[in-house]
């Protein structure tokens, strides 16, 4: 990796290192740290926590302060807890720190992750840590990938690219069904997937 990757990787493994709850590496981070190298720049470091543990987020971050963005409409607005946050429509920012940091919220039951769109689609909360250089946690590719499947960014698109040749006959197993809502249109990453 590089040394500005470092840099920001480094202060974020910094921010969390008194983070009693869990936490991991999201987003394109958590595809360069699988890829073993960044591949594109970077605008923020994504990382996911529990919606379980919004407590301990909070106390953990008191003195820095945290944003909540409203995503479809863009509104940005202090939060404390234990004011609730939507997972997928929402999301938390912290306002002052070492790096630009946008940290998502997971849905939780019991020992499961749930995808916040129907919450039909569940993984082990045991299985979604994988962890990179120097001990950092980031999340499993195939579900890394399920969250950048409805964007239609090119960045997405990118991100599958290099994750795709990595994923096991399970995560694409896993994978697969979950492209895409039901009655849409096949997804445009299937093809390729199919031909692993």
């Amino acid at each position: 990796m590089d040394f500005e990757a470092e840099t920001q990787l480094t202060a974020v493994t910094g921010l969390f290192a008194d983070y009693p709850g869990s936490w991991w590496v999201a987003g394109g981070w958590a595809v360069d740290l699988h890829v073993g190298r960044v591949r594109r720049p970077h605008s923020d470091v994504d990382v996911l926590v529990l919606d379980r543990e919004l407590a301990l987020l909070a106390e953990t971050f008191a003195d820095r302060g945290l944003l909540l963005t409203d995503r479809r409409t863009g509104e940005r607005r202090p939060w404390t807890h234990p004011q609730p946050v939507e997972p997928g429509r929402e999301t938390l920012s912290l306002v002052d720190g070492p790096a630009e940091v946008e940290i998502l919220v997971a849905r939780t039951e019991g020992p499961d992750w749930v995808f916040h769109r129907g919450r039909n689609s569940r993984r082990p909360l045991t299985g979604l840590t994988w962890t990179g250089s120097g001990g950092l946690p980031y999340l499993s590719p195939e579900v890394v990938l399920l969250f950048k499947s409805r964007d239609g960014r090119d960045k997405d698109d990118l991100d599958f690219r290099a994750l795709a040749p990595l994923l096991t006959a399970e995560q694409r197993a896993w994978l697969t069904p979950r492209l895409g809502p039901p009655g849409a249109e096949p997804h445009h990453w299937l093809a390729e997937l199919a031909q692993r």
